[in-house]
């Protein structure tokens, strides 16, 4: 039991070590309701705020005092990929769906829609063959991101 103090004790310190501009407590309206207050019942009011899901959707959007998350690099693009690229090959065929908008946020393309239809348009030079490996696909991507997204990895 003295262990899990220790380590609960050790996790307390790092959170506020690593809270920025809203405390403890993490981003999230409940950051902005207590803003600037770090007395801990008012940290363990704000936090409560933050669980009932508006943090998970400021995370998201960059909203609520949670900073938008910086854009992949390549590697991590890579991995994106490989970790959706049944649900991406589907989305791309349709040329939407949740793996567009993440894969949009990978390469820091500000319109999902348009990435999208570029996407779409360019499906079978994405994926020439049905065992095309994700550095492949990655690569082919990367083509049309920088195009269509005006950016590069």
């Amino acid at each position: 039991m003295k262990k899990f103090f220790v380590v609960l004790a050790i996790a307390m310190m790092s959170t506020a070590a690593f809270a920025g501009k809203y405390g403890s407590a993490g981003c999230g309206l409940g950051s902005m309701i207590f803003e600037g207050d770090q007395t801990w019942w008012k940290q363990v009011l704000a936090a409560t705020t933050n669980g009932t899901g508006l943090q998970t959707i400021g995370i998201t959007l960059g909203t609520s005092n949670c900073d938008s998350p910086a854009p992949l690099k390549v590697g991590q693009a890579e991995a994106y990929i490989e970790a959706n690229k049944v649900a991406l090959a589907n989305d791309i065929a349709r040329g939407n769906g949740e793996t567009i908008v993440g894969l949009s946020k990978v390469y820091g393309c500000s319109n999902s829609m348009e990435f999208g239809k570029a996407l779409k348009s360019n499906y079978n030079t994405i994926f020439t063959s049905a065992q095309a490996s994700s550095a492949e696909i990655t690569h082919n991507i990367n083509g049309v991101a920088s195009t269509s997204c005006n950016t590069t990895i």
